[in-house]
C-alpha cells in the first residue's frame, strides 16, 4: 500500500527550518540544500514545495504569520472567554518576544518584512494578513467598548492601530541592544499602553 503524505505537513515542517535558519544564520544565507539538512528532508523534497528561494522566505513568512494567529487566538473555555478585555490584553501580549521561540520569530519577521518591500506577492500577503488582525481587533475593542472596558469616545480603528504600533515598538525595542528589554519590562511597557485606553 503507498505511503500517504500529508502534503500541508511536509510544507509546514520545511517552512518552520527556513525560520529557523534565517533565525540563526541570516537571510544571505538561505538556500534550498541548507533547509532540506536542517528539515531532514531531500533537497529535491523542498524544491518540489518550494521551488526557489523567494518561495521558501514566502513560506517562512507564512509560516510565522501562521504561529501568530494561532497564539492571539483565544483557546477554547479559557476563563476569561467571556471578558472582551481580557482577550484583547492576551492577544498582545501573546506576540510580544518574551521568550526565545518568539524572539526568533520576531527576528526573521523583521527579515523577511524588509524583503517584502521589493516583493509584490509578499507586500498582497501581508496587506491581507493585516486587515485579518486589524478586523479582529477592532472588533474587540469594541467589544470591550460594549462592556464599559476601553473608553467609548475612542475611535476604535486607530486604538487598534495604536496598541499594535506599541506591540510593534516593544518588540524592535526588545530585539535591539542584544536583548535590552527583559519580559517583565515588555510586560510593564504594554500594560501602560492599555492603561491609557481603559476607562
Amino acid at each position: 500500500m503507498p505511503k500517504i503524505v500529508d502534503h500541508d505537513e511536509q510544507r509546514r515542517i520545511i517552512a518552520a527550518a527556513a525560520v529557523r535558519w534565517i533565525a540563526s544564520r541570516g537571510l544571505e544565507t538561505l538556500s534550498q540544500r541548507n533547509v532540506a539538512a536542517l528539515s531532514g528532508r531531500s533537497k529535491g523534497s523542498v524544491q518540489h514545495y518550494f521551488p526557489d528561494k523567494a518561495s521558501l522566505m514566502f513560506g517562512a513568512l507564512r509560516w510565522i504569520s501562521g504561529e501568530r494567529a494561532e497564539r492571539e487566538r483565544a483557546a477554547p473555555g479559557d476563563p476569561d472567554a467571556g471578558d472582551p478585555y481580557a482577550t484583547l490584553s492576551r492577544r498582545l501580549y501573546a506576540v510580544l518576544p518574551t521568550d526565545d521561540k518568539r524572539a526568533e520569530e520576531w527576528r526573521v519577521r523583521l527579515s523577511l518584512y524588509v524583503y517584502a518591500h521589493n516583493d509584490p506577492d509578499m507586500q498582497a500577503y501581508l496587506a491581507d494578513h493585516g486587515r485579518e488582525l486589524a478586523e479582529r481587533g477592532i472588533a474587540d475593542i469594541r467589544a470591550c467598548q460594549a462592556k464599559g472596558a476601553v473608553r467609548a469616545d475612542l475611535d476604535p480603528a486607530l486604538t487598534y492601530q495604536r496598541m499594535s504600533a506599541a506591540v510593534s515598538g516593544i518588540a524592535v525595542a526588545a530585539l535591539a541592544n542584544g536583548g535590552a528589554l527583559h519580559p517583565a519590562e515588555q510586560k510593564a511597557m504594554l500594560a501602560e499602553a492599555l492603561k491609557s485606553i481603559t476607562t
